[in-house]
């Protein structure tokens, strides 16, 4: 493996000035990710240590199993900047949601939460190819919605096909990589699939999809592996847009 893929570098020695993560869990108690704001707390102080300057949250909204809502959100990101433990570290908050037929249904009475403007992240079955995927994105672009779908390498109905990925970008939407799949850190099919995909330049953005102090050691231990270094340090300055 490391004869094909020379570039080996640990996170902290990689990320750009001023790198905005716009992929994470560290809203306290309404997902899985940390469960208190101590918590919190203590990942964004990790963060930090990583190098990474400022994030946007983005919580699951996932029906009948993180059933978030604009209010639930906002409570707790204001929890976090009421008691200053981030010291700006956090600079607003959108959700990951879920793309199923319960956000179709949601975008017909509200607006959803973007990262910024009108960019919304969302998310897939890991496992199943949902069969009216391309309707659901359909009706998400009518909306005015910019598409990033999260972490595209995980999904493992699209594995050992690069023309299915290539189809749904062929759809407008954009791809954020999860940059713990470049650790090996969700098995070697989605390291090499994220790859691939970082190879034949397909993705446009990144996040850290930190949940727990499990994701942070992982980056501390171990380097994200990838064939060109350059790829991968252009594409970490796309996130750039994101900064208010």
């Amino acid at each position: 493996m490391f004869s094909l893929f020379k570039s080996h570098y640990y996170l902290k020695d990689i990320l750009p000035a001023n790198y905005i993560d716009i992929h994470n869990h560290l809203l306290p108690a309404i997902d899985d990710g940390a469960k208190t704001i101590d918590e919190t707390n203590i990942l964004i102080r990790s963060m930090k240590a990583l190098n990474i300057t400022s994030a946007i949250a983005t919580p699951h909204t996932f029906n009948k199993h993180w059933d978030n809502t604009l209010e639930t959100i906002k409570c707790a990101y204001d929890i976090v900047v009421d008691i200053d433990l981030n010291n700006s570290f956090l600079r607003g908050y959108a959700s990951e949601y879920m793309l199923d037929k319960s956000l179709m249904e949601r975008i017909k009475t509200e607006k959803l939460l973007c990262i910024k403007d009108t960019y919304l992240l969302i998310e897939l079955p890991l496992f199943n190819f949902p069969i009216d995927l391309y309707e659901m994105l359909f009706e998400l672009k009518i909306k005015d919605y910019k598409i990033i779908i999260a972490h595209p390498e995980r999904y493992m109905f699209f594995h050992n096909d690069i023309n299915k990925f290539k189809k749904l970008k062929q759809n407008g939407v954009y791809f954020q990589l999860n940059l713990l799949s470049l650790t090996g850190f969700y098995g070697k099919g989605i390291q090499k699939t994220a790859q691939l995909l970082l190879k034949n330049d397909m993705y446009d953005f990144t996040g850290t999809d930190i949940h727990n102090q499990r994701h942070i050691n992982e980056y501390i231990k171990k380097p994200l592996l990838f064939s060109n270094k350059n790829k991968l340090v252009n594409l970490l300055k796309n996130n750039e847009i994101f900064i208010s």
